[in-house]
């Protein structure tokens, strides 16, 4: 065999800090025969002497065969050409991975006499450097795209294949929110099989047991497939060839310090096939693998935050407002239902019966919805976008159904919960960009005040939204004391006589709250004591009012009524008012708690009531026949008066006459409280001839301007003159 003089300058040299071992130089004749080896060579080989003559496609693991005829055959059909190719040795050690560079050797005519190669051993910095290039590619395309869990586990897949190429199937299995790992991507399986298998954490070998990468052997995937039930052995056994594994290389993908997901990879010749190295790298790749669940499960979370309740998981605006902007402009109405008993449920269970009780309000609304309508929820507010409703009327008929259904279904559960919502309503008109609903039936909303109103925006309602929100930062800051322990800014009781018709006697006080703003004077309760109720106030300044009252009360002798709130009806209610009594050393007929017909036939409301009325305190009906009252509720309740609401006597005129029907129902109505054994006060007495009437009529207690208007008292004087005036 020719030999040239030097070697060609188109052969490269390989980079020297790639070499685990020095290079390795071999010639061969054109049957591939040994002509010349140098000695590192022989040391890669473990061979003492050079076997001359004889083939050196012996040393090449026969796997590898068929890629390097390949190689020989290009490089001698194309000779000054190189080719490289990767083979292995026939040996034990699963990584003994060469990389070589095949040349022709040609004669001075140029015909090809021999084959020169030039190698070096792929050792643990070339694994290494695959492992680095697996990993970046990994992260690159997590970085690129938005993935979902199942295409990080198949990306994931792909890369372990090669960082351990000598691994000849893999798997990768999910965690799924039912508590299953499922198989999410295979190579060398039929993963439509495998996808109806699921493992569970807690099985022995589950292959989700152990926190770090592990090798399992034949024998443990055996003694693992024995615990099975027969369904999902034959699966595994089946497609899965689990049967014919011999070694099992997994890791976990642990993130936030559960695993989440595992990478299998299988091999089926060899027990030993993976090593330390294969170990380290996998489980460093599962690393990486965690990051990109991590950041899905961030996604994921922050895209449900922004478009759902985080306490309740449902809907909320911010989805609703965008559904608003993508849809065409049509008839539409934006309702808003603001449902204050849900806040009470809060109050008294907690915040998971809370959720509860949203979820299943939300629930039974979705089940009155129309396809085509969408729901969102947003602090206590329902927000329903109905499609093709253009009309008050339409309104009407599905708070109607919407009612009836909620409180029906849901009343049972719930004993705090009536579903009777404060309503704001915005149209889609010409003069409302889509965006603005939202706005529009918050405005709305703010308008309708009570429970069970229903307001439909108006252009005009915005200078009332613009008060409203000077009311409710003014009263924040007035109340802000409170916390402390302190009185609020501005708020001070006056007290309106109830007195005997007949000799002007005073009977008790009526506590009555004002507010005076240093810069807008004297604000109408009417204004802000929705207000105070609607932001949760009323717990704290009711408990500052009942101080007032129980302190006048001690200090002047005269018993006192107070007004109590459905908000302040809580079970620890009566410990509260007894505390101010025993302070004072005030007996409990001192104080006398006035509720409306509204608040007192609330079953909550009804048991404090009835613990109120044991510990001796005289509970009276206020603004008796404005509400729903049922003769039924009424005797349930522990009454000692009933206050008639200031309409009966505003009816009567101000000439009264016995003939009337409205004089014959005030007669009625004091029949009834005199069958009751209730005492009648009537409101609203403002004229000789009213009084006159009343006194005919034999009624004894009443209230009204002609007996004493609400004013605060200051001194010991003004007192005596509520007590010595008459009528």
């Amino acid at each position: 065999m020719a030999k040239p003089d030097r070697r060609p300058a188109a052969c490269p040299t390989p980079d020297p800090l790639d070499l685990s071992q020095g290079i390795m130089v071999v010639r061969t004749d054109l049957e591939g025969r040994f002509v010349y080896a140098n000695r590192a060579y022989l040391g890669y080989m473990g061979l003492q002497t050079l076997p001359v003559g004889t083939s050196a496609l012996q040393l090449i693991a026969p796997k590898d065969l068929p890629a390097v005829v390949e190689t020989v055959k290009k490089v001698l059909e194309h000779p000054g050409q190189t080719g490289w190719v990767e083979f292995s040795k026939p040996s034990s050690k699963p990584w003994n991975l060469g990389r070589w560079e095949f040349m022709a050797l040609v004669d001075q005519q140029g015909k090809p006499v021999g084959i020169q190669c030039i190698g070096y051993e792929v050792g643990d910095s070339y694994r290494q450097a695959r492992f680095q290039e697996a990993s970046l590619e990994l992260l690159a395309s997590g970085l690129k795209e938005t993935l979902s869990p199942e295409q990080v586990l198949k990306q994931a897949l792909e890369a372990a294949l090669k960082v351990v190429p000598v691994a000849q199937a893999g798997s990768a299995t999910l965690l799924y929110p039912e508590g299953h790992f499922r198989f999410v991507a295979a190579h060398g399986y039929d993963l439509a099989a495998l996808q109806k298998v699921h493992l569970f954490p807690q099985e022995p070998l589950s292959l989700s047991q152990h926190i770090q990468a592990r090798i399992f052997t034949h024998a443990d995937i055996i003694r693992f497939n024995e615990r099975l039930d027969p369904e999902r052995r034959a699966v595994l056994e089946g497609p899965g060839h689990a049967s014919a594994i011999q070694a099992m290389l997994t890791t976990p993908v642990v993130v936030k310090g559960t695993a989440r997901a595992y990478l299998y990879l299988d091999h089926f010749d060899r027990p030993d096939a993976f090593d330390e190295v294969d170990l380290h790298h996998l489980e460093g790749l599962a690393h990486h693998v965690a990051w990109l669940l991590y950041g899905s499960e961030l996604r994921s979370e922050v895209h449900f935050r922004r478009y759902h309740d985080p306490q309740t998981g449902l809907t909320n605006l911010q989805s609703l407002t965008e559904t608003l902007s993508k849809r065409l402009p049509a008839p539409r109405a934006l309702v808003a239902l603001h449902c204050h008993s849900l806040e009470r449920i809060r109050r008294l269970e907690g915040e998971e019966v809370w959720a509860a009780a949203v979820q299943a309000v939300a629930n039974a609304i979705l089940a009155e919805l129309r396809p085509t309508d969408h729901l969102a929820y947003e602090k206590n507010t329902f927000w329903l976008l109905l499609e093709g409703v253009d009309n008050p009327s339409g309104i009407q008929a599905v708070l109607s159904r919407l009612y009836q259904s909620i409180n029906s279904k849901l009343a049972p559960r719930w004993r705090q919960l009536n579903f009777n919502p404060q309503v704001g309503v915005a149209f889609a008109q010409p003069g409302i960009a889509p965006l603005k609903l939202p706005q529009a039936a918050e405005i709305a909303l703010k308008q309708a005040q009570q429970p069970g109103r229903v307001r439909f925006y108006e252009s005009s309602l915005v200078q009332n939204v613009l008060e409203d929100d000077w009311l409710h930062q003014a009263l924040g800051q007035a109340l802000r004391p409170l916390k402390s322990g302190e009185a609020p800014l501005g708020f001070r009781l006056h007290f309106q006589p109830i007195r005997a018709l007949a000799s002007g006697q005073l009977q008790h006080l009526e506590a009555l709250l004002r507010w005076q703003h240093p810069e807008r004077g004297l604000i109408s309760p009417a204004k802000f004591l929705p207000i105070i109720e609607e932001e949760g106030w009323m717990g704290e300044l009711g408990d500052w009012i009942i101080g007032e009252a129980v302190a006048c009360s001690a200090r002047w002798g005269v018993p006192i009524a107070v007004n109590l709130a459905a908000s302040q009806l809580e079970p620890w209610l009566p410990q509260q008012i007894s505390a101010h009594l025993q302070r004072h050393g005030l007996a409990p007929q001192a104080l006398i708690l006035e509720v409306t017909e509204q608040v007192a036939l609330d079953e909550t409301s009804l048991s404090v009531l009835r613990q109120l009325a044991l510990q001796g305190h005289p509970l009276h009906l206020d603004d008796f026949g404005t509400g729903f009252s049922s003769l039924e509720r009424i005797t349930a309740l522990p009454l000692a008066a009933i206050k008639l609401g200031q309409g009966f006597i505003k009816n009567l005129g101000s000439d009264p006459s016995a003939q009337t029907s409205e004089a014959r129902l005030l007669r009625a109505v004091q029949a009834l409280g005199s069958g009751l054994g209730l005492e009648v006060i009537v409101e609203g007495i403002e004229r000789e001839t009213q009084l006159e009437f009343l006194l005919a009529e034999g009624f004894s207690l009443g209230q009204g301007y002609l007996l004493g208007r609400p004013t605060a008292i200051e001194s010991y004087a003004q007192l005596q003159a509520l007590q010595q005036g008459g009528p």
